[in-house]
């Protein structure tokens, strides 16, 4: 038996879902998938990986640092990705149950709102956290914020959120532009083969790498990060044609489980790899975009590790964690709130703790189990406000 033929989804393997009905592992991942988030950020703020509102004045030791640029690029490599297929898959059937009005009247209530509540009101209040301890400048930084297009860079994290909205709009401008009807999902998919997802790595590294030659890592325009939107925009189209083809439903435990060891058993060591023998240590910007080889292979490993973790977390997760009880119902009912809402809860207790001295990766850990569960207590609360629950729900 052949290596592609080994881990093919077979009819002989009835998944433990039905089509059609609601897909509660894809809500347990949703609200995983923040909880990386936020530890994310945390990094940002400790190990100054990533841009942030507030980076700690720490001076970290070489363990910190590898600690934090492994958060940093293992959850940067597939986190975004994976919540981008997942909003993917549900467009289809959103669109086909609406029509495509109906779709778009919903996508700006429940993607554009919220982005411009953050724009206008938790944006500026993130900010002034960090400008009432550090610069007496806030009221003009308001004027510019308010009177300039540095408004439309405002949208914090929910930069996730805008791009879905365009996206969204560019999929309903298709379907009338190709006047496509409402179509049936395929009972009988197109099978996921070694050969596909080894092309679909191919294309994501290799628009990446280009896309990075202008847009190096640590960039962004209107506050989106370009050099990621080749995962993210063929992962969004990805989820399109799973939904179509129902691959949810029939991906093979073992087909996902085998990429998933992959990434873990080859991906790992291959960031140390290309870590060490690109210099890390002395210089990131090797890495982050140009004509150098650590930019390519960064890349490759990137898209490589995200499809890896992707289809297994998909299929694992529907073998094993298709289930909710009343914590992990609580967690997907609040994981868009947390989203919305986690910049300035994140900020205002960091600074909170800002003079507390403790070793970063210690200090990272508990302000993880300080923040997280006050973002989902502090969305839960603010959803039981009737018309801010429709907007964050």
């Amino acid at each position: 038996m052949s290596l592609s033929s080994a881990f093919q989804p077979r009819s002989t393997q009835a998944p433990k879902i039905i089509s059609g009905t609601r897909l509660l592992f894809i809500d347990n991942i949703r609200w995983l998938m923040i909880v990386l988030v936020i530890l994310n950020h945390l990094a940002d703020t400790y190990g100054h990986i990533g841009g942030w509102y507030y980076m700690a004045p720490v001076k970290n030791d070489v363990l910190s640092n590898l600690i934090f640029a492994m958060v940093g690029s293992f959850t940067q490599a597939f986190f975004m990705g994976l919540l981008f297929f997942i909003a993917g898959y549900f467009v289809p059937g959103s669109c086909d149950k609406k029509g495509v009005a109906r779709f778009l009247r919903d996508r700006l209530f429940r993607l554009g709102l919220p982005t411009l509540i953050f724009m206008v009101i938790l944006q500026p209040l993130t900010v002034w956290m960090v400008y009432f301890l550090h610069h007496p400048g806030f009221t003009s930084w308001c004027l510019k914020y308010f009177t300039t297009p540095d408004l439309l860079s405002g949208t914090g994290p929910l930069w996730f959120a805008l791009a879905l909205l365009i996206f969204s709009i560019l999929y309903a401008g298709w379907r009338l532009l190709f006047k496509m009807k409402p179509s049936p999902v395929n009972q009988k998919p197109m099978a996921i083969t070694h050969t596909k997802v080894l092309a679909v790595i191919t294309v994501i590294s290799l628009v990446a790498f280009l896309l990075r030659l202008v847009q190096p890592i640590g960039t962004a325009v209107l506050n989106m990060q370009l050099c990621f939107f080749s995962q993210y925009i063929i992962l969004f189209i990805w989820g399109i044609v799973a939904y179509r083809q129902n691959w949810l439903v029939s991906l093979s435990l073992g087909f996902g489980r085998f990429w998933f060891r992959l990434a873990l058993f080859l991906g790992i060591p291959l960031w140390f790899v290309i870590t060490i023998l690109g210099n890390a240590s002395k210089s990131l910007l090797p890495f982050f975009g140009g004509l150098y080889w650590q930019a390519a292979a960064y890349a490759v490993w990137e898209s490589f590790f995200c499809i890896g973790i992707c289809l297994g977390l998909l299929v694992i997760y529907r073998e094993k964690y298709n289930t909710q009880g009343p914590v992990s119902r609580f967690l997907s009912n609040n994981y868009f709130g947390v989203y919305a809402f986690h910049a300035p809860i994140l900020v205002g207790i960091t600074l909170i703790f800002r003079n507390w001295l403790a070793y970063p990766v210690l200090k990272a850990i508990i302000m993880a189990a300080i923040v997280l569960p006050v973002s989902f207590g502090f969305s839960y609360l603010i959803r039981r406000i009737p018309w801010l629950e429709k907007i964050f729900s």
